[in-house]
């Protein structure tokens, strides 16, 4: 339990941080049932305590009951929202009240999407599962395996770009409140000393962004977790390898990396091999490839050109 509750943590920490805008929700199975444990929501603090307080097992697994409770929860998520379920299963069973198979046909209707990362040994449910929905089911070998599967979730699947539908939605900017006011939060409804963000509609104030208005129903961000979340909605086009006969050419004339201004192309060297990027032709070394599209999310060619005149 404490090695899973610690993957956990790690696991929500950077979920929220790769998705700034999604919510997440904990549910649980023992004794036969499910139970929700934490409603959808964008605190990562809130989610981690809740978990922590609750590190219990007991009698048996039912996979249908958790899958039932999580579809009537998901269902109910917009057109343009994910659906996503990932079940960390240490049983080796699952005792169902009823057709489970039935349940997994529900889920792959609704487009949920269901991963399993397994503490035992394979299952074939759980496997079928994974496979009908879209998911992955793996195996953890040891603690840093287990961690390094769960984290391979954190990033939005490129899946949800068949799915979600294009919709105006409405948001609010809240602006932070002052240290010294006092009001009343709506989160927890008792009256709290500074801090805090007020919804601009109906002026109501909450501790966490991003959330939605308690009153008005208002969806509350702010502008650096639209910024953070661009990336994943337009990701930049991968690269281009740089054919052998364009590379036999440019030995004759070594040409520089438009990213790190590195040498590239030139014979003998390990920097002969790059790509190009296929809207701006400029050419990039390998490194400079994997940092532009892991961590810098923008082609520096392509932002070069933004607003030049054609």
């Amino acid at each position: 339990m404490a090695v899973v509750a610690k993957g956990a943590e790690i696991f929500i920490r950077e979920f929220f941080d790769q998705n700034p805008l999604s919510h997440i929700g904990l549910v649980t199975i023992k004794d036969g049932v499910s139970q929700c444990l934490t409603e959808l929501g964008g605190s990562p603090d809130s989610q981690i305590k809740a978990l922590m307080g609750k590190l219990e097992c007991s009698g048996d697994a039912s996979l249908q009951n958790s899958l039932e409770l999580v579809h009537e929860y998901l269902s109910r998520i917009p057109s343009y929202g994910h659906r996503e379920v990932l079940v960390l299963y240490s049983a080796l069973n699952t005792c169902d009240p009823g057709d489970i198979m039935e349940t997994v046909k529900k889920c792959k209707k609704d487009k949920i999407r269901c991963s399993v990362v397994g503490l035992a040994a394979e299952i074939f449910i759980c496997k079928h599962l994974c496979e009908e929905t879209g998911g992955s089911y793996t195996v953890a070998l040891d603690e840093s395996h287990f961690k390094e599967l769960l984290l391979e979730h954190a990033p939005p699947p490129p899946a949800i770009a068949e799915y979600a539908a294009a919709n105006l939605i409405k948001m609010g900017f809240p602006q932070r409140g002052a240290e010294g006011a006092i009001s009343i939060c709506s989160c927890h409804k008792e009256a709290k000393v500074g801090g805090g963000y007020t919804c601009p509609r109906c002026k109501a104030r909450v501790c966490e962004l991003p959330t939605e208005c308690r009153l008005c129903g208002l969806t509350l961000v702010s502008s650096p977790h639209l910024a953070r979340s661009y990336h994943h909605l337009f990701p930049v086009t991968p690269f281009n390898e740089v054919p052998q006969v364009l590379l036999n050419r440019m030995h004759q004339k070594p040409k520089t990396c438009y990213g790190c201004q590195q040498s590239i192309g030139s014979t003998g060297t390990k920097t002969s091999l790059h790509v190009s990027c296929p809207k701006c032709k400029q050419h990039f070394c390998l490194d400079c490839d994997i940092y532009i599209h892991e961590s810098l999310h923008n082609c520096p060619g392509c932002e070069s050109q933004r607003g030049l005149p054609t």
